[in-house]
């Protein structure tokens, strides 16, 4: 496995490990209308696109890959002049337990660390104890 920069191409498969990450992620906690409302503004494909093209202080999304097969999507970015955040990082279920999560994380981390970020926000759902 190894972890790299996403490319427009890749736009497809962001698309779905985060769909797929977030109604799992959600699933018995949020009303699905606002599952879904939240999958069609955050991940939805030309959005995706824009924030592949443009990786300046958002970094862009970076993501894992295994036998030639995007198996996770992560992005982050500053938030202030020492703080990032880690705005979305889902792994595909069948990938799930192999390291590409936190593979994904510790270079989000290390690009935090090289801008200057000395602390990394992230937010996971209460309740969300499998994904």
């Amino acid at each position: 496995m190894f972890i790299r920069a996403a490319r427009h191409e890749d736009v497809p498969d962001i698309a779905h490990i985060c769909a797929t990450g977030w109604r799992d992620a959600t699933a018995d906690i949020v009303a699905d209308e606002n599952v879904e409302a939240t999958v069609e503004t955050r991940f939805e494909t030309s959005r995706l696109e824009r924030e592949v093209r443009r990786a300046d202080d958002m970094h862009g999304w970076v993501v894992a890959v295994e036998d030639g097969r995007v198996v996770a999507a992560g992005g982050g970015g500053l938030t202030g002049t020492k703080s990032g955040e880690v705005f979305a990082l889902h792994v595909r279920p069948d990938a799930r337990g192999s390291g590409a999560g936190t593979a994904l994380l510790r270079t989000i981390t290390a690009q935090h660390v090289v801008s200057g970020a000395r602390e990394q926000w992230a937010s996971c759902l209460d309740g969300d104890e499998e994904t």
